[in-house]
């Protein structure tokens, strides 16, 4: 599909008509329609529709100019990107949610301290997103889990620590002292993300491995910090992947539930270009030391009665 035609495309949704588009991108009426036809041609659906002197877009159209636009911001972020020279005082991290709260101290610590001149920048998305954008250049590494399948071309990867998710309510929650996910089936849930390429949903995994219908979920929140207040100021549940994650807010107003049905764990991991030309040797070094205090933290009364 010629990228030209998509341009094209954004202009005539942008300005209504083959004229007005071709006068704003500064080609001939006729370059205009011929782009049409031919990007007409990869769809199943009319682009447009006639309204008088003006053409309307479909929704096929709007999608299209859509996913159009973030492509070619893409490429010129990469041709931006290609141009930083390879000595940059920033490090360009991709973390999700999690892992920027877990992770955050320990990047700082081995990249910032003792170089004033440094700069740390964590980006949040996705882990399909975050991968993307390090395969074209955007990030120097990403910390998230593996997604299911996944084969990152170019890229190294290792894993730094298990996470093993708990349901959680607030304390004076009528249900928090369900011990079966049974119990919660009219329960309503709040979570962070979607996650669009993760490895699990673990609270969806969770119930539909037991053949139950999937939980309500009722809010998505960006990060877990407003998935805690979120909790502690109302009657939904929450799924946390750590204890360390609650803040200090959150201590003692949210509590782990005793359930004796386990949540599905999974890996985070650490993925670097294989040809990286950054030294982030010290930097690796503290994520394991870091991974290793995560893995050594105790877990909640009730989690080794409920495994065994």
């Amino acid at each position: 599909m010629n990228l030209r035609y998509l341009e094209y495309l954004r202009l005539v949704i942008e300005h209504g008509s083959f004229a007005a588009a071709a006068r704003a991108g500064g080609v001939s009426q006729p370059a205009i329609s011929h782009g049409m036809k031919q990007l007409q041609r990869q769809f199943d659906t009319p682009l447009f529709v006639p309204s008088g002197r003006r053409v309307l877009p479909t929704e096929a159209a709007l999608q299209a100019a859509l996913k159009s636009k973030d492509l070619a911001e893409r490429i010129d972020a990469l041709a931006v990107t290609s141009a930083i020279p390879a000595t940059r005082d920033t490090l360009r991290v991709g973390v999700t949610p999690s892992a920027a709260l877990v992770c955050g101290p320990s990047l700082y610590a081995a990249w910032c301290q003792g170089h004033p001149r440094r700069r740390l920048d964590m980006s949040g998305a996705d882990e399909g997103r975050l991968l993307t954008s390090l395969q074209a250049g955007e990030l120097d590494l990403v910390i998230s889990p593996r997604p299911r399948g996944y084969v990152g071309a170019g890229l190294a990867t290792q894993p730094l620590y298990q996470l093993a998710p708990l349901a959680y309510a607030g304390r004076a929650h009528p249900l928090v002292k369900a011990q079966s996910l049974a119990e919660l089936q009219a329960a309503s849930w709040a979570i962070v993300g979607p996650s669009v390429s993760g490895p699990v949903d673990v609270l969806h995994e969770a119930f539909a491995v037991r053949q139950m219908r999937p939980p309500r979920v009722a809010v998505s929140c960006p990060d877990y910090a407003s998935l805690l207040h979120l909790m502690t100021h109302s009657d939904l549940l929450g799924v946390l992947p750590h204890p360390a994650l609650l803040d200090s807010a959150a201590k003692g107003e949210i509590v782990p539930l005793r359930l004796r049905e386990a949540l599905p764990r999974y890996e985070m991991h650490l993925f670097t270009p294989v040809r990286s030309r950054r030294v982030l040797g010290p930097v690796f070094a503290k994520l394991k030391q870091q991974a290793a205090l995560i893995s050594k933290a105790p877990e909640p009364a009730h989690s080794a009665e409920r495994q065994a």
